[in-house]
């Protein structure tokens, strides 16, 4: 046997052992704490999906034929909350022949009755549903203005008011225990007239000098490249560095763990300055491959690890445990096979809690 060989198994099991004596210490408090008849704060868990336009433009919905079988199985999780990404339908991306052409209030409508396994917005009753903004709730190039007056009709209400003056009911904060949710408008500022992904830095910041001992922010668009996405109309925080680093060494100074973004339709995870920018874009759009030749070569690549070429018909979403005694957040992706209609683990990690 090799040296080498033993000492990663040592490395291996004293990992194990600390994993074990951590469990065991938190089980003592937790009945410690039981017993002095102070409250215990149990593992809770939320959820993160979003893009779940249909794929195609001549879309007879506007939303994924899957979002229901996936609301359904997220509703299944009994998350605490649950946050959607954005391009929640199709909007601008449909064909003149569409029975959907132009009808915004209508896909919004259908993307309600999809997603009332997890909350049924006509009675607003069950799981907190936070969304955001996608471009297709936007525009193609500029703002489409009944589209966007269709969501502040059918959507916003039911959001949080708590945000910037003129971002009411798109940009906003939650809170749950001991965690913080920033949700992020990224249409709202504009460059240039065009979509670009700047966000409300002023705001922001007063939203992360709250902080608290989980931090979590989204928005629609990636902070960092990991596509061959060009920008151009479309929006990106990555073409606009010096903005895009200020956002980042925000979210860095608050000790925020993650940020969540879409639009790009596939799911990737890698890590900056500490942070990890998850993008979970693959919840009924139109897939497209992984390449890790696309990735901002700044950036730590954690999950693929390899080019990957997207099944057809994958979707899934992200279940999130977080665990406010052990200061942890376990997460766990789960992915629909097509193929074999079963539901598979994908990507499995851990963040860790220093506040």
């Amino acid at each position: 046997m090799s040296k080498g060989f033993v000492k990663l198994q040592i490395v291996a099991t004293t990992h194990l052992i600390l994993a074990v004596l951590l469990c065991i210490n938190i089980s003592i408090c937790r009945a410690d704490s039981q017993l002095k008849g102070e409250k215990t704060i149990e593992p809770w868990r939320f959820v993160v999906f979003g893009d779940t336009r249909d794929s195609t433009q001549d879309t007879k919905t506007g939303i994924s034929p899957f979002l229901g079988m996936l609301a359904g199985k997220i509703a299944d999780e009994q998350p605490a909350l649950v946050i959607h990404l954005g391009d929640l339908a199709n909007g601008y991306y449909t064909h003149s022949s569409s029975p959907m052409h132009g009808k915004y209030k209508e896909m919004f409508a259908n993307w309600k009755t999809a997603v009332k396994p997890i909350y049924d917005f006509d009675i607003r009753k069950g799981i907190p549903l936070y969304v955001i903004r996608g471009n297709h709730e936007d525009g193609e190039l500029v703002t489409n203005t009944p589209l966007k007056a269709a969501y502040l009709e059918e959507i916003a209400p039911f959001m949080p008011t708590n945000g910037p003056k003129k971002e009411k009911g798109l940009t906003y904060s939650v809170k749950h225990n001991q965690a913080t949710f920033i949700a992020l408008d990224e249409y709202s500022i504009k460059e240039f007239g065009l979509l670009r992904g700047l966000v409300d830095l002023p705001w922001l910041n007063e939203q992360l000098e709250r902080r608290t001992p989980f931090m979590f922010v989204f928005g629609h668009v990636p902070a960092y490249k990991v596509s061959d996405e060009k920008g151009g109309p479309f929006p990106d925080l990555y073409s606009f560095t010096k903005h895009r680093d200020a956002f980042w060494d925000s979210l860095k100074g608050a000790g925020v763990q993650m940020y969540f973004c879409g639009h790009v339709h596939f799911y990737c995870r890698v890590t900056k300055d500490g942070i990890q920018q998850v993008l979970i874009g693959n919840g009924g759009a139109n897939l497209v491959d992984f390449n890790l030749k696309n990735v901002d070569p700044t950036v730590v690549v954690n999950f693929p690890t390899t080019d990957r070429r997207s099944p057809v018909g994958e979707i899934s979403y992200v279940l999130f445990t977080v665990d406010e005694m052990a200061k942890t957040v376990h997460a766990v992706q789960k992915v629909w096979n097509e193929d074999k209609k079963t539901w598979e683990i994908g990507d499995k990690f851990t963040a860790y809690v220093s506040f």
